[in-house]
Parts: C-alpha cells; sequence; structure tokens
C-alpha cells in the first residue's frame, strides 16, 4: 500500500474543508425564512431606479363559457418614483372586452395609458382623469401588489417546492378579510370617480340639456351604486400571489396572482369571479 505524503492529506483535508464551507455556505443562504426572503428581495427592489415588466390580467367567470375578458398591459419606472402604464385588451376581435369598451366610447384603439407617482408608498395618477376603467389598470400595477403585500397586517408566506434551478418561489395568501375590505374600499371609490367622470362630461353637451341629463346620470349612478353596495356586504375575497426571486440578483422575476370573488348577485345568486394576472420583470438598473 502506497503510504500517501503530506501534500496528498493537505489536499484532501482542504478539499474537505472547502466542501463543508460551501454547504454550511448554502446553508445560510437557504436558513432564510419565506417572510426574510420576501423582505430581501423587497429591499433589492427598493433599490432600483428603473425596470419594465410586462403583464396580462384575465377575468373570469363561473358561467361555463371560460375565459371572458382579458388585459396585456406594459410598464416602464424611470427615477425610482416615475411609472407609466399602458394596457389594452389582449384580443380586439369584435364582441370581447375591446370591442364592448371602444363600441360604448370607453376605449380608444390603442388602448389605456396612466402616469403614476410613488408617494408616501402609494401610486397616485399624474392628474385629475376620473376614468373608473384607468383606475382599474392602475389596479394592476405589480410595484403596488408588492407593496400591498409587504404592508399587510395579516399574511401567509410559505416557500414553494419544485422552483426552478436559481430561482426561489415563495406563496403568499393574504388575511381574506383584510383583502375584502381593502378590495371593497377600492371598488366604492372607482365607483365614485364614475359618478364625477360622468358629471365632467356634461360640459360636452349643450348647456339647455345639462340640467335634464345630470339629473338621469344621478339617478343611474345612485342605482348602480347601490347594487354594488349590496354586492359588497356579502363579497369574501380569497387573494393568492405566487413570487419568483432571481437567486443571483435577489429581484423579483416573476409575479402572479389569483384573486377569487364570492358574492351574492342583485337577485341574490351565488356568484363567482377569478382574476389572474401575471407580471414578468426585465431591465433593471
Amino acid at each position: 500500500m502506497t503510504q500517501k505524503g503530506p501534500f496528498y492529506r493537505l489536499a484532501v483535508i482542504g478539499y474537505g474543508l472547502f466542501f463543508t464551507l460551501t454547504l454550511a455556505s448554502c446553508g445560510m443562504s437557504e436558513a432564510k425564512t419565506p417572510e426574510q426572503w420576501f423582505e430581501f428581495t423587497w429591499s433589492g427592489l427598493a433599490g432600483c431606479d428603473t425596470l419594465t415588466f410586462r403583464g396580462l390580467a384575465a377575468l373570469q367567470r363561473a358561467n361555463g363559457h371560460g375565459l371572458e375578458e382579458s388585459l396585456s398591459y406594459t410598464g416602464r419606472l424611470q427615477d425610482h418614483r416615475e411609472l407609466s402604464i399602458r394596457a389594452e385588451p389582449a384580443n380586439k376581435s369584435t364582441g370581447n372586452l375591446g370591442g364592448r369598451l371602444q363600441a360604448a366610447g370607453l376605449a380608444q384603439p390603442n388602448g389605456w395609458e396612466a402616469k403614476l407617482h410613488l408617494e408616501n408608498g402609494n401610486w397616485l395618477v399624474q392628474s385629475d382623469n376620473h376614468d373608473a376603467l384607468l383606475q382599474g389598470v392602475v389596479r394592476l400595477n405589480p410595484l403596488d401588489q408588492l407593496e400591498e403585500i409587504r404592508m399587510a397586517a395579516k399574511k401567509t408566506i410559505t416557500t414553494e417546492s419544485g422552483a426552478a434551478r436559481g430561482t426561489k418561489v415563495l406563496r403568499i395568501e393574504m388575511d381574506p378579510a383584510e383583502a375584502s375590505m381593502r378590495l371593497k374600499d377600492r371598488l366604492l371609490s372607482e365607483m365614485e370617480l364614475t359618478r364625477k367622470g360622468g358629471m365632467e362630461r356634461l360640459v360636452s353637451v349643450p348647456t339647455p340639456m345639462q340640467e335634464s341629463l345630470r339629473s338621469e346620470l344621478s339617478k343611474i349612478w345612485t342605482t348602480g351604486n347601490d347594487q354594488l353596495s349590496a354586492m359588497l356586504e356579502q363579497l369574501n375575497a380569497t387573494v393568492v400571489y405566487h413570487l419568483t426571486i432571481d437567486r443571483k440578483s435577489g429581484l423579483p422575476a416573476r409575479l402572479t396572482s389569483e384573486t377569487t370573488l364570492k358574492y351574492l348577485s342583485t337577485k341574490g345568486v351565488p356568484q363567482r369571479e377569478v382574476l389572474r394576472t401575471d407580471n414578468r420583470f426585465e431591465n433593471y438598473k
């Protein structure tokens, strides 16, 4: 048997130490709790001045007809606080969301565009535009969704198994009561915007007709607001996010969400809607 020399032994010991230290360093990375992983990637995101994202939102109602409405959108963040979002119907053929909205005069062929500014943790529209549809598009902002996750008083964050190589995937379930209340507030706020938007459009109507139209619009809005308020009383919302983190950069690579709403129709019939969004982040600087 050949006697192993000191250099060989030193090499073996050195390799063993290197292997042990490598495992230890990996263990330190894996030792982060799911909550720490979220804070880690949030901190990295907060330090970015520019980025872009592209997303798709699809709304499905449980009426047996499958996918009903979808929007595609893109966003660009500049100077850390200035964000522009452009959205358009994902399918512009007649009879879908895009065709119906354009026929009603609520959407232009090129869709919607919103300019937002970050102020005290809130993304605010940089105009006095009282377009509720535009506000609905703004609600799709994934940066705002990440802020809501961070600020939520109650949430459950777990690690998903089977993540692709080089990534970490977190499953984030919002507290149903808190999510329901937040959504109710937003929908009621958007309903108020429809009233303001309608009244603003009266300036383009001949003066003699304005008073009668104002009264008619007020009645329509009041009826709609009462119906919405009644539905929201029984609203239950469940919101689940999946956040994919790039391990190398520590930054978000993808954010998906699934929001399920259960409520009663104006006739007291149980209803169910599911809104799904899928966002991909790119071009960090």
